[in-house]
This record gives C-alpha cells, structure tokens and sequence, in this order.
C-alpha cells in the first residue's frame, strides 16, 4: 500500500511539444484516483511516468516517500494493466499470471497459492488452463488484472482496460474493478475518456486537458461545483447548455438577461456571488438539461425562471426524455431532459423551468466559474512600500509581505497607488492555534458542505463580496460565527487594478540586469567604443552617443530584462548573444519571466518575454541584447550614455 506524490510533472517531446505541463497531485494510500479527459489531453502519459514508460522530462515522483524519477520500472513495486491486456498468446491463462513471478525467482508454491488467489477473486479459475484466444474480452481483461494482482503491488495503475469492451460487459467490468479496489484496500490510479466511468469508480477525479490539471475532486463536486467551463461541459450526460448573458442586481437577488429572457437567483444561490464586480457586466449563463423541466407543478412554483421554448426534436428514451429545443438568446439547440412521460412534441411552444438553484455562471475571457469559491479572492488594496517590503492595506487590515517582497513587483509604477490582491481559497485557512501567518478577525456568513470539505464564506472589511476558504469537514462553525482566518502572506499575489494583468512574480525580477563590462575606448580620426560583457565584445552603433568624459576600464551594464530576446530570429538580429541555462520560469498570462545563469556568471539575469516561452528548468538557451540596449555607468554610478 503506497501514497503517490506528483510534483511539477512535465513531459516534454522533441520539438518542444508539451503533453504534460506542471502536473501536481497527492494521492493517498488506498484511493482510487481517475485521469480522465479527450484524447490527447496527457492522461496516458502522465500514468506512464508513474509506471516508469516514459522519462519525466521535469519534476519529482514519490512513491511511499521515496524518489522514483530515475528507479526502473521493475524496481517501483507497481502494476500495470494495459488496454490491449497484453497477454501471451502461446502461454495459458496459468503461465501469463504467473510469468512475472517466475522472472522474479519466486519459490513454485508461492506463485502457486498466488495465481490460485488470484483466479479465485476474480472468478477464473476454471480458465487457468485456456490459452487467451479461447477467452472472451471480458475473460481476457481479468486475466490481466490477475497478472497484476499475484504481484501484489503497492500501486495498480490502469490505462484504459475496458475501452476494447462492449457497453453491457464495461458496465459489469466497471464494477468488478471497484470491488476489487475494496478487496484488495491499495492504491489505484485509473485513465479513461469516458466521463461514466470515471464518476462511477473514482473516488477522486482529476480532469485533464491540453496537458493541463484542470480539477481535482470527488465526482458530486465535479458535477455540482466545476470549476471553469470546460470541467462543466465535460461531465454530465448531455452536456451542460450555455447561454451568453447578463448579470444584474436586483435588491439581494442576481438577475440573469439572455436574449428576451430573464430568470432570477433566489437569495440562497446569489450569496453565492464573491466578486461583485461582475454586476452589470456580460456572463455565461451554465444550465444542466436535467435542471430545465417542463412539469406544471414545477413552472408554477418557479415562475421567475421561466422562459419559453420551441420544440424541435423528442428523443423518448423510456426512462426519461430528451427534448431539443429552440430558445431566444441560444444559437444552437438548448437540451432539456424531462420526464419520460411528457406529452411535448415536435413543434410545440412551451414553457420552461429553470432551477435557479443549480445554475453555473462563467467569466466569458477566463471561463472560470463566478459562483461559489472561485479561484482568486480578489481584494482591492492599497500598495506601499517599508524598508524593502511590499505593504497592503485595506479596510483595518495591513499585510507586510515579508523582507525583500519589494522585488516581487514587476510594475514598479503601481507602487502608492491602487492594487488588486488576489488570494486563492487555498492560501488561506481557517486558524485554530498559533501561526505565523497574517491573521484576521472575520465573521462566518455561511457554510457549504461539499463532501470532503467544507466551503466557509466570511465577511473581510474591506472587500466587496465574502471571502471564500476551505475548511477540513471536521471543522465546526457555522453563520454569524467569529474566527480567525490566517492568509499566507507569501501566496498574495498582485493583480492590476486596471489591466486585470498579474503585476507579482515569485522570482523577484530586477528592474535592471546588472552585468561587470569593460570599456574600450581608441582615439584615432575619432573615438571608438567598444565594450566587453561576460566574454562577449559589443560595438556601440553610431547613433548612440557615449559621454565624452568616458575613458577605458571597468563599467556597469544595466539591461533591460523586457529588452532581452530569445526566438532565433530575433536573437540573430540582436547580434549579441548570451547563452545561459533556464533556472526558473514564472508565466503570468501576458508574460513569461524567465531566470537565466548565464554562462560563465553567477550573478541571476532576468528575461521578460511573451507568454508562448516554452524551455522548462534546466534548459539551455540562447538569448539576445541589441548593442543599444546595452547601458553604460561608471563605477560611482553616472551614466556614460549621453540621452
């Protein structure tokens, strides 16, 4: 039994192509842990670097405690079942379970009791002496979990297993390996694309996409609390129906405008709401087709979520039926589905009912989720400055982020002014004893249960809107309830007030490189200057006028880092290139900050460049300074470029 720790995970191909892209998460021993997402997304890959298939381009990989990035897969104590099974068509179902414990030496009547055991849970012992293809599908894929199970490993993983099934033996399938997750209580990571299987056998989530984690969490929060639109369009049987939409407020209500519709949260949904600043402006509008109805009962108990529809198409199902229909506001079909016995056909206007109460509402740039805990409590602050530490205020708070923090800004102009902070729910905690973390009095507003854990919306002075944390599910509190709330002041991040854009970087970048040079100066017909960077001779062009007083020796060079290049072409049109090794790189959406060890310097030097910079740590790159770029000071700080 084994707990698994991903961190920082990528996996990079030649030619630059990320499949797996920072990928971080903790497994517990004994859970049942699914990567699912479309074809493509990394899921297979990342299980590979688990089993050892596929080298780690990047990061760490813990099994039990112990670093596995460069242990070979036989030596990791895992398993692996393949989509394909894998199995030795010459060899009985017998020989096939107990080949790898026969490599291993194993004593005969250990492999023996194994295999027998094996066979035994999964039901196949009267098969151990067919050849696979007298086997069926199903037959033949627990032969491959039995391969699996006789080594007794700390962690099972399963790529895919029953995607060669038909439906009505994956459903059979599906079961029986979640029984034997039960039986055997170790860990399972488990990949699939199909959604149906992985909310019905994990008992954690992650979803997947481009490479990137998306989400991680129990399969009723997945359905219930998505956190961006993709996760929400990707789970659920049909997909969730998206409207574009206008928020509004209506005394304590939210109001939601889509074409001649509008329907109206009840107080208990719009508390919901964290950032106000959403108000007046255009939503996604996110409604499950099981949360339309089309019911009497039901439209006139909700008549401020009505609308009307025309129906295009009814799909009876027996057990339920699937209407398509057309609404005012959607260019495409909005799917509802209703009771099996409706009467509704093709053609029919109808009314509609929506349950405000399991409505979703998206930003329309980001696709991030506004309802519910999002992913930055956004504070609006005042930013000053003590000593070398960044300061933010706001209502009666004051949050000194530590020594040096003055680095982290990378817009030192905002410094006096207004600043937006931003502190994701997991930055902060609920506090229970003493820490040194920034601590604040705050009143509970109310409590969300939601399985493992709990949401906990608070009242921050200061902030428009509640503030929203996680808390254990064993934490008791409860609305109108004071508390501390403790935020991890080296997690605050700096938004501008005005772009939105990330102004914070945990590298903490230099306004300037800083660099020792050597000037060179020869008088001939006229003075020529030439100047010397870390080995690297740069001649000034003729438009840059050097400060007549300049004379031969030692001078600091200050770059730019937003002037320093990396692409070939432009770092060939630099002409000056600098090569250097990749030691970190902070990507804050409109940029990406890149800390460079160039080579032969042991001083940092900093690159800010496009958000589409893809070198990961470790890597060595060429970069690029034009001659002009290049400024001059003496030793006593006088610049020597004449402006």
């Amino acid at each position: 039994m084994a707990s698994v720790s991903l961190r920082h995970l990528y996996k990079v191909y030649s030619g630059g192509v990320k499949a797996v892209s920072d990928f971080n998460l903790e497994i517990e021993d004994k859970e049942f842990i699914v990567l699912v997402g479309p074809s493509g997304c990394g899921k297979s890959t990342t299980l590979r670097m688990i089993a050892g298939l596929e080298e780690i381009t990047d990061g760490e990989l813990y099994i039990d405690g112990r670093l596995v990035n460069d242990v070979e897969p036989k030596d990791r104590d895992i398993a692996m079942v393949f989509q394909n099974y894998a199995l030795y068509p010459h060899m009985t179902v017998y020989d096939n379970m107990a080949f790898g414990l026969r490599l291993r030496k194993m004593p005969s009547a250990e492999i023996d009791a194994r295999v027998k055991e094996a066979a035994r849970i999964l039901g196949i012992t009267e098969l151990l002496s067919r050849k696979p293809k007298a086997l069926s599908g199903g037959q033949r894929q627990r032969v491959a979990l039995g391969r699996a199970i006789v080594r007794e490993p700390k962690v099972f993983l399963l790529d895919e297993p029953l995607s060669n099934l038909d439906a009505k033996l994956r459903v059979q399938m599906r079961t029986e390996i979640t029984k034997l997750h039960n039986r055997l209580a170790t860990t399972f990571i488990y990949v699939t694309h199909d959604q149906t299987e992985a909310m019905t056998m994990g008992t954690r989530i992650v979803v997947m996409k481009d490479g990137l984690v998306q989400q991680v969490d129990t399969p009723q929060n997945l359905f219930d609390r998505p956190c961006n639109m993709f996760v929400a369009t990707f789970i659920g049987t049909p997909q969730m129906n998206l409207f574009n939409a206008k928020l509004e407020r209506s005394g304590k209500n939210l109001v939601i405008k889509f074409g001649s519709n509008t329907i109206e949260l009840p107080e208990s949904k719009s508390k919901f709401l964290t950032d106000e600043s959403y108000i007046g402006k255009d939503v996604i509008l996110g409604v499950r087709p099981e949360d339309i109805h089309n019911e009497e009962i039901f439209i006139a108990s909700s008549p401020k979520t009505v609308i009307t529809a025309e129906v295009d198409v009814v799909e009876k199902l027996g057990n339920e039926t699937i209407m398509y229909t057309k609404v005012d506001g959607k260019e495409d079909y909005t799917v509802a589905r209703v009771d099996a016995r409706t009467h509704a056909e093709a053609g029919d206007v109808i009314k509609l009912a929506i349950d405000a109460n399991h409505i979703h509402l998206f930003d329309p740039e980001t696709e991030l989720a506004i309802l519910g805990v999002p992913h930055y409590n956004y504070i609006p602050a005042k930013l000053t400055a003590k000593d070398d530490a960044l300061v933010v205020k706001f209502g009666n708070n004051e949050i000194n982020l530590g020594e040096g923090s003055i680095k982290i800004l990378t817009e030192p102009s905002l410094l006096g002014g207004e600043i937006l902070i931003g502190v994701k729910p997991e930055s902060s905690y609920i506090a229970t004893e003493e820490t040194d973390d920034y601590v604040m009095e705050c009143e509970v507003d109310f409590v969300e249960d939601a399985d493992i854990y709990k949401n906990v919306f608070l009242k921050v002075d200061g902030k428009r809107g509640l503030f929203a944390t996680k808390a254990a599910s064993d934490v008791v509190t409860s609305g109108k309830d004071k508390v501390k709330l403790a935020i991890k002041t080296n997690e605050i991040v700096l938004f501008d007030p005005a772009t939105g854009s990330r102004v914070s970087s945990v590298l903490g970048v230099s306004q300037y490189n800083e660099l020792e040079g050597e000037l060179n100066v020869v008088v001939k017909a006229h003075k020529t200057y030439t100047l010397t960077v870390e080995g690297k001779k740069v001649t000034y062009p003729e438009y840059v006028k050097i400060d007549e007083s300049a004379t031969s020796g030692k001078v600091v060079v200050k770059i730019d880092p937003k002037k320093v290049v990396y692409t070939k072409a432009q770092v060939a049109a630099a002409k000056n290139v600098f090569k250097g090794i990749v030691r970190a790189v902070d990507n804050t959406g409109t940029e990406a900050i890149v800390l460079l060890q160039l080579e032969g310097s042991q001083k940092p030097f900093y690159a800010r460049v496009s958000p589409d910079f893809n070198a990961l740590e470790g890597s060595k790159i060429k970069v690029g300074v034009k001659s002009e770029d290049f400024e001059l000071f003496d030793e006593n700080g006088k610049s020597l470029i004449v402006k």
